[in-house]
């Protein structure tokens, strides 16, 4: 479903640098809480350095990552068996989405001027009417367009870590960070965190990579980090596909 490299003029994050969302625990979510506290506390007194090169190769991780969620939400709409609450809350999160997307590919070329900007000037306009009018054809064929215009970097991620202390590291963490919401989805919620094992062996392993690194990144505030680094990320998904 994820297709390969694009265009002459997109820019992937690997040359910058040579909600199904997942779900955190609500233990993920304290420890983030309280480094923010701590963080804005400090920022009182002086500024946190940041390193451009990498704000600029996580800001355009981070869209590209996002629009592979999109486009595998919209083509999970062309699934006539799925529940309407199901359906709503897929389109809830296009739409969210689609709401930030310029935003977010400004706030990327700030730090990356060589990627391409959004074109047509209309396209964030004409999927939203595309969502609204169930035009399910045209909102997959436009998305899937911008993720060959934003490719995502699975450097570092993709191949899986399949070593043993990578496996145990893994267990660890889906015991500790994951465990809670998707071994036991709640189906009656227009969104549940599905079982990441299923979503593993049954989507395109770029994209459950994207998944993965959207679900356990960190806030854009105080430039904090995924709590998560690649290398855990990547021992994830071996353990889930296995």
């Amino acid at each position: 479903m994820v297709g390969g490299q694009g265009p002459a003029h997109a820019v992937g994050v690997a040359e910058l640098t040579q909600d199904d969302g997942l779900v955190l625990s609500g233990r993920v979510h304290k420890h983030i809480a309280a480094l923010l506290v701590v963080a804005g506390s400090a920022a009182l007194f002086l500024a946190l350095p940041v390193n451009p090169a990498v704000a600029g190769a996580e800001e355009v991780r981070r869209l590209a990552a996002d629009i592979i969620v999109m486009a595998g939400d919209a083509h999970r709409l062309e699934d006539q068996g799925l529940q309407p609450l199901h359906r709503q809350g897929l389109k809830q999160r296009i739409a969210g989405s689609l709401a930030t997307l310029p935003l977010a590919i400004r706030r990327a070329r700030t730090f990356a001027p060589r990627l391409a900007p959004l074109m047509p000037r209309d396209l964030t306009q004409r999927l939203r009417m595309a969502l609204a009018d169930d035009d399910i054809a045209t909102l997959t064929s436009e998305l899937d367009g911008l993720k060959a215009r934003y490719p995502f970097s699975a450097v570092g991620l993709l191949p899986p870590d399949k070593r043993e202390n990578a496996r145990h590291r893994a267990r660890n963490l889906h015991q500790s960070y994951c465990a809670g919401c998707h071994d036991n989805p709640d189906l009656e919620t227009p969104r549940p965190a599905w079982p990441l094992q299923e979503m593993a062996r049954t989507m395109a392993p770029v994209e459950f990579a994207a998944r993965l690194f959207v679900g356990v990144r960190g806030e854009r505030l105080m430039a904090l980090e995924n709590p998560l680094t690649d290398m855990e990320i990547s021992a994830l998904i071996a353990f889930y596909r296995e």
